[in-house]
């Protein structure tokens, strides 16, 4: 299949982008139509043979854990489902057995959903060491001089969403093993445009929700635990499906092996299967090509920002870029433009001051060069 034909069945199946030109999905991504359908095909197993429903649903629910952990490789038995990046990121805050003295090293331009968890903790007498990214780069120096024998958790986004700054996780995991602190990475900014491997980085626990750049449904999400973090971090929010054999409806607190144990309750079905559904969307098309496409509309982005004389407001080398672009054109706010590209159907940001632009591979490169015509003309 031709790349153009590709690509126009690929922007088939997004019904959103029959209403102009999407570039906003490190905000919200529009969901395709494949996994809208299924979504729905769990609500209509509950409805129409509800006795069968678990027994129909699990093989799905095993899939999607196998897809995600091929994703980001990992394993199936180390993939749990969170309800969002939020929600994932707290078991892990709370799950650490922290002790007095005990420290975390998160970064001060995090997103908040990867810094409430953790400043939180101060009232438990851990000391939260904050450190600042200039210039929009979080580099592993900074988190260096950081650590020290009493460091259990050190908590970064894998791609900044202020900045669009992709962080070399794989040279702070080799900092965190030599330290023996935990390496929790948010990767919702990058997990489904940018290739990631958790063994291979040495992330210990990599959270992601599933409604940016996965393109998946809202309130879903997974986490990927090392066996190290497994061993490290304990179930704090609890249910009858944390445990070995539920069915027999117990009183004991013996947890299952595997990261199932941070699935507390009924699951959410429908979340699941669309999530599945999208997964093995991305595994058709592979993560290669998903990169490659993404950073190429980044660059082109950028090539033709400076040509009509707007100013990227950050500018890294390949290896740390991603698939957010943030733009200022001189002399004209951020609102003003951002009113301008809404009139004329395209749908962006405002973040940092600028226009934050951040295309996904369902993009097109004639979209890339419209975005900066319409800048260009305010």
């Amino acid at each position: 299949m031709t790349d153009d034909r590709k690509l126009n069945d690929i922007r088939s199946d997004i019904p959103f982008l029959k209403k102009g030109i999407y570039v906003d999905n490190a905000a919200v991504s529009p969901v395709p139509k494949r996994v809208q359908l299924a979504s729905e095909r769990f609500n209509t197993i509950i409805a129409e043979q509800l006795r069968d429903a678990k027994a129909i649903a699990q093989p799905c629910f095993d899939e999607g854990r196998a897809l995600a952990a091929r994703l980001v490789g990992s394993s199936s038995q180390n993939i749990t489902y969170v309800q969002n990046t939020s929600h994932g990121l707290s078991l892990v805050a709370l799950g650490v057995d922290w002790r007095p003295g005990d420290n975390l090293v998160v970064c001060e331009q995090e997103f908040p959903s990867n810094y409430l968890c953790w400043i939180q903790l101060a009232s438990k007498g851990v000391e939260v060491r904050r450190i600042s990214s200039p210039d929009g780069k979080l580099e592993p120096d900074h988190i260096r001089q950081a650590l020290d024998s009493r460091t259990r958790v050190v908590a970064l986004s894998h791609v900044q969403f202020y900045s669009g700054f992709r962080v070399d996780v794989a040279c702070v995991g080799d900092l965190c093993s030599g330290s023996g602190a935990l390496l929790v990475v948010d990767g919702t900014q990058s997990v489904g445009a940018l290739d990631i491997d958790v063994g291979a980085a040495g992330i210990d626990v990599l959270v992601v929700s599933a409604h940016k750049w996965l393109m998946g449904p809202r309130g879903i999400g997974f986490a990927s635990f090392s066996a190290r973090a497994l061993e490290r971090i304990t179930p704090w929010i609890v249910g009858w499906l944390s445990v070995n054999d539920p069915f027999e409806f117990k009183r004991t607190l013996d947890f299952l092996p595997d990261a199932r144990r941070f699935e507390s309750g009924t699951p959410n079905g429908s979340g699941i299967f669309g999530l599945a559904e999208r997964l093995a969307q991305i595994d058709e098309l592979g993560i290669d090509w998903i990169e490659d496409r993404v950073l190429k509309l980044n660059e082109l982005l950028c090539e033709r920002a400076l040509r009509h004389g707007i100013e990227p407001l950050y500018r890294f080398e390949r290896r740390s870029r991603s698939g957010i672009t943030l733009l200022q054109k001189p002399g004209i706010a951020a609102s003003e433009v951002h009113t301008s590209l809404a009139e004329n159907g395209i749908y962006a940001s405002i973040r940092n001051g600028a226009i934050r632009i951040s295309p996904h591979y369902y993009n097109t490169f004639d979209e890339m060069e419209h975005i900066i015509s319409i800048m260009a003309s305010r």
